[in-house]
C-alpha cells in the first residue's frame, strides 16, 4: 500500500485529472453499481445519489475505490465527487471539478490479488463489523403495517404457516412530523431541546401497547427495527392529524441554535427536490444535535427495547454550498451524509444494536447492515440487483441484502417471486418487503387489496398454497446455511473478504470470471447460480477449473460452461472440491426445519469434499478445527468437544425426502 505516482498531473479550468498508464483485464468496486459490476470501457462517477427504481449508473452507496484481477487497485481518500475514466484501453483517469478540492486527497495504491487489495482497502478504511447473528436470520417488512393489531397477525401467521424470522420491520410506526413518537401517542408539551420519558406518554390505538408487542416478538426470537428518516419535517411533510404543535417547537428550536445543515448564508437549508422536499436536515456533525435528536429516542431503545433502526434516506444533500458545524461543505456533503447520519445512530444504539441502510460510502460497513434500496418487482430489476450485490461485495461489504422480487408495482409473479426467494437464502440478509397500496404503484382495482411480499400473501395471491411448501423449504435452508454464513462474518470482519463474492475473488486469473455477472460465490465453498429468466427450462452456467458436486444430487461437474436443467425446487448451486460448508441439519438433510433459534444446533454437520481442512468457530465460544483426507476426517481442535457429524459430497445424499 503506497501513495500513488501518476505519470502526468494535468489542472485546466474545469478541473483537476490525473492519469496513469497500465494494462488492466476488468475494474471491480465502486459500491453498488447496478448497470454492470466490471466497469472496464465505462465513466464512473463516485456519487450518492437517489434513485427510485431502475438505478442503472446511479446508486445510493458509492466509494471512491476500485480494484482490478491485475495485482491492483486505487482508493481516492475524499467524499467529494471523483470522476473514473475507464474508456481508453490501457489507461485510466481520476479527475475532480474545479473547486472540489479533490486535488488535496490521498490517493492510495494497492497491490496484490483482489483479496489482498480488498484486506489492504478495508484495513485503511475500516473493516466490517461482526454483526450479531441475529442479523443473518430471515427479515420481515411491509409499509402497510400500520396498527399493532397487524403487526401482532404477521406474527401469528409466521408461526401457523411455519417460516422461521429473526427479525421484523416495522415502518409506518411514526407519523412524518416528529419522527420519534409512535403514532396517536401523546405528551405533555416540551421545549424543542427537552425529550419526554416513557412514563410521560399516553400510547393510544393504533400503537396502544409496543412494548408488550415487541416483548411478545422478543419471546419468539423476532428482533424489532423501526424506520426512520433525517428530516425536520415542514410544509406538505407535516401530517397535521399528528403532533403538529410539537414539531412546530422542535422546529422553532432547531433553527433558532442551527442545528441542522445551513446555506451559504446561515439560514436553514431545505430540501428542494426529489422526496422530503422543504425538510431541513439534521447536522449530525453537531454535538448538540445528537444529543437533542436521540434524547427523543431513547425511550425507544431503553424503555421499549427496540433493536436498531431501518435508517433509509441520507441522500438528501443537494446544494455544494452548504455548510456543517465541523467546517465541512457540501461538496464532501453529498457523499459524506449517508455515513454521517448511519453512524450516528450506530453509535447511539451501541454493541447490542444494528442499523440497516441502503445509503453510504466508503466507511459504512464498519457500522451498517445494507440493502440495495427500491426495486420493482421485475425480471429486469431482479439481475440489476445482483449486479449491485456483486459490486458491494467487490467493495468489501458484508452484510447485504435485496427486498425478496422487489418491493414495489404490480406483485411478482409466480416464477419471479420462487426465484427469488431461492437466490435470497445464499444471501446475508433474506428479507422480504412491500410498498402500501396507498402510494399507487401498482393496480389493485380487484377485490385483492394486500400487496405483502409475504410468503402467505403471495400463495393467498396465486391460489397456490402448494408454493409455500416449496418457499419453506428455502427458508429452512437458509436457517441450515447459518453456521457457514457466520463464520463468513467472522472471517469478512477480519480481512474485508466479503460474504457474497463475485467469481473473480476466487479464481482471479480465470478470465471467463470477469463478466459472469449472474452467479456468484457464497463463501470460498459454494457457487449460486441464480434463475433470472421467465419460462426457462436450463441455464448455462461457469464453473471454474476443478471439479465440482451438484450440492442436492451430488453429481460431479468439471469447469467450464454446463448447460443444467432446472427443477423448481431449487436452483444450481455448485460445491467446490476440496472445501467445507458448516451446516445445522436435523436428521442430516438439507432443508430441514431447525427452527429460528441461534443459541445451539440440531446437528452440528461440517459437509467436506475432497481434501482440506476449516477453521470454524461460532458466537458461542465453539472453535473446531476440521482436517479430512480421502479416507478419513478428524478434529485437530475442538476445546469445547462440540459433538459434530460429517458428510462427503457426492457420496452422502444429503437432500430429499
Amino acid at each position: 500500500m503506497k501513495k500513488i505516482n501518476f505519470r502526468h498531473i494535468k489542472k485546466t479550468a474545469d478541473g483537476f485529472f490525473l492519469t496513469l498508464s497500465r494494462e488492466y483485464r476488468a475494474v471491480f468496486g465502486f459500491g453498488e453499481k447496478f448497470d454492470s459490476v466490471n466497469q472496464k470501457g465505462k465513466f464512473v462517477r463516485a456519487c450518492v445519489r437517489e434513485k427510485c427504481f431502475y438505478q442503472g449508473e446511479y446508486t445510493y452507496f458509492s466509494m471512491p475505490f476500485f480494484l482490478t484481477p491485475d495485482g491492483f487497485g486505487i482508493y481516492v481518500d475524499t467524499y467529494v465527487e471523483v470522476d473514473f475514466d475507464f474508456r481508453k484501453e490501457g489507461e485510466l483517469t481520476i479527475s475532480f471539478p474545479a473547486g472540489s478540492r479533490g486535488e488535496e486527497a490521498n490517493i492510495w495504491y494497492f497491490e496484490g490479488t483482489p483479496k489482498e487489495i480488498l484486506t489492504q482497502f478495508r484495513t485503511l478504511v475500516g473493516l466490517p463489523r461482526l454483526f450479531p447473528k441475529w442479523v443473518l436470520g430471515a427479515w420481515m417488512s411491509a409499509n402497510r403495517w400500520r396498527t399493532q393489531e397487524e403487526v401482532e397477525e404477521q406474527r401469528v401467521l409466521s408461526k401457523k404457516w411455519n417460516f422461521p424470522h429473526n427479525v421484523l420491520v416495522i415502518e409506518p410506526w411514526s407519523d412524518l412530523t416528529t419522527h420519534y413518537l409512535f403514532n396517536e401517542c401523546s405528551i405533555p408539551a416540551k421545549e424543542g431541546n427537552e425529550s419526554a420519558t416513557y412514563g410521560e406518554m399516553h400510547f393510544a390505538e393504533p400503537w396502544p401497547d409496543p412494548r408488550r408487542l415487541v416483548d411478545d416478538l422478543h419471546a419468539d426470537g423476532v428482533r424489532v427495527l423501526l424506520w426512520t428518516v433525517p428530516v425536520y419535517a415542514q410544509g406538505e411533510n407535516m401530517e397535521t392529524r399528528c403532533n403538529v404543535e410539537q414539531t412546530l417547537r422542535d422546529n422553532a428550536y432547531v433553527k433558532a441554535h442551527k442545528e441542522c445543515v445551513l446555506n451559504a448564508d446561515g439560514t436553514p437549508y431545505e430540501i428542494p427536490h426529489t422526496w422530503m422536499i422543504g425538510s431541513m436536515v439534521p447536522d449530525f456533525t453537531n454535538p448538540i444535535t445528537c444529543e437533542h435528536w436521540f434524547g427523543h429516542l431513547r425511550y425507544l431503545k431503553e424503555s421499549i427495547g427496540i433493536d436498531g433502526f431501518k435508517t433509509d434516506g441520507g441522500e438528501f444533500i443537494h446544494d455544494r454550498t452548504v455548510t456543517f458545524s465541523d467546517g465541512t461543505t457540501g461538496l464532501e456533503g453529498q457523499n459524506r451524509y449517508a455515513e454521517l447520519y448511519t453512524k450516528a445512530f450506530a453509535d447511539f444504539m451501541g454493541e447490542e444494536g444494528i442499523v440497516f441502510s441502503r445509503a453510504g460510502g466508503q466507511r459504512s460497513p464498519t457500522h451498517t447492515v445494507l440493502w440495495a434500496g427500491d426495486q420493482e418487482s421485475t425480471w429486469q430489476e431482479f439481475a440489476s440487483v445482483l449486479k449491485a450485490g456483486l459490486s458491494a461485495g467487490l467493495s468489501g461489504v458484508s452484510a447485504w441484502g435485496f427486498d425478496i422480487a422487489g418491493f414495489s408495482g404490480y406483485l411478482p409473479s409466480r416464477e419471479l417471486y420462487l426465484r427469488a426467494v431461492q437466490a435470497a437464502a445464499f444471501v446475508p440478509v433474506m428479507q422480504w418487503h412491500s410498498d402500501p397500496v396507498s402510494n399507487g404503484r401498482c393496480d389493485f382495482t380487484g377485490a385483492w387489496k394486500v400487496n405483502d411480499r409475504s410468503p402467505w400473501n403471495m400463495a393467498a395471491y396465486l391460489k397456490d398454497e402448494p408454493l409455500l411448501d416449496l418457499l419453506r423449504e428455502q427458508f429452512f435452508l437458509h436457517y441450515n446455511l447459518m453456521p457457514y454464513f457466520y463464520n463468513l462474518m467472522r472471517e469478512a470482519a477480519k480481512t474485508g473478504v466479503p460474504i457474497l463474492r463475485h467469481l473473480s475473488l476466487e479464481f482471479p486469473d480465470d478470465d471467463a470470471t470477469y463478466g459472469v455477472e449472474d452467479e456468484f460465490m457464497l463463501g470460498e465453498s459454494l457457487l449460486v447460480a441464480p434463475v433470472l429468466r421467465d419460462y426457462t427450462a436450463t441455464r448455462k452456467v461457469y464453473l471454474p477449473r476443478g471439479r465440482w458436486f451438484d450440492l442436492y444430487t451430488g453429481a460431479i461437474y468439471g469447469g467450464g460452461w454446463n448447460e443444467i436443467r432446472l427443477d423448481e425446487r431449487h436452483l444450481p448451486v455448485f460445491m467446490r472440491e476440496n472445501s467445507c460448508v458448516a451446516l445445522n441439519l436435523k436428521g442430516g438433510k438439507l432443508c430441514s426445519d431447525v427452527g429460528n433459534r441461534l443459541d445451539g444446533y440440531c446437528e452440528l454437520t461440517f459437509l467436506i469434499s475432497g481434501e482440506g481442512k476449516y477453521e470454524f468457530a461460532d458466537d458461542l465460544g465453539n472453535t473446531v478445527l476440521l482436517v479430512w483426507n480421502l479416507r478419513e476426517c478428524y478434529a485437530k481442535k475442538n476445546k469445547t468437544q462440540i459433538p459434530f457429524k460429517t458428510l462427503r459430497a457426492g457420496k452422502d445424499r444429503i437432500y430429499g425426502k
